[in-house]
């Protein structure tokens, strides 16, 4: 069996996707969330560049693409101040503000 080469270069690309953020339960002011589906431009960037790079097919190249998504809003299920959430790694985040959700979704990542 034949083995598959080994990639020279090796590419991850990670974008930050909030594609709406009202601020959660610490609610933004009505004025500054008529910006706020422009959080998920990171992640249209890197999936417009991660698009290219497939196209043009980079030999011996690994490439990885990560794009944590979420949408901050008030709701039922909402993340409290003062939750614990357990990161896929098994590690525990407290809940300080409910309008840090970007780096909860790239620590994730």
């Amino acid at each position: 069996v034949a083995s598959e080469p080994t990639a020279t270069t090796k590419i991850a690309l990670v974008g930050k996707g909030v594609t709406f953020d009202t601020g959660g339960l610490n609610l933004k002011p009505g004025n500054s969330m008529l910006y706020m589906k422009k959080d998920m431009g990171g992640a249209a960037h890197v999936l417009g560049l991660f698009m290219a790079l497939v196209e043009t097919n980079p030999p011996n190249t690994q490439l990885d693409c990560w794009i944590p998504a979420v949408e901050n809003v008030v709701d039922g299920n909402a993340f409290r101040p003062g939750d614990v959430l357990t990161a896929v790694n098994g590690l525990t985040t407290e809940i300080g503000n409910t309008d840090a959700e970007g780096r909860l979704i790239l620590g994730d990542a």
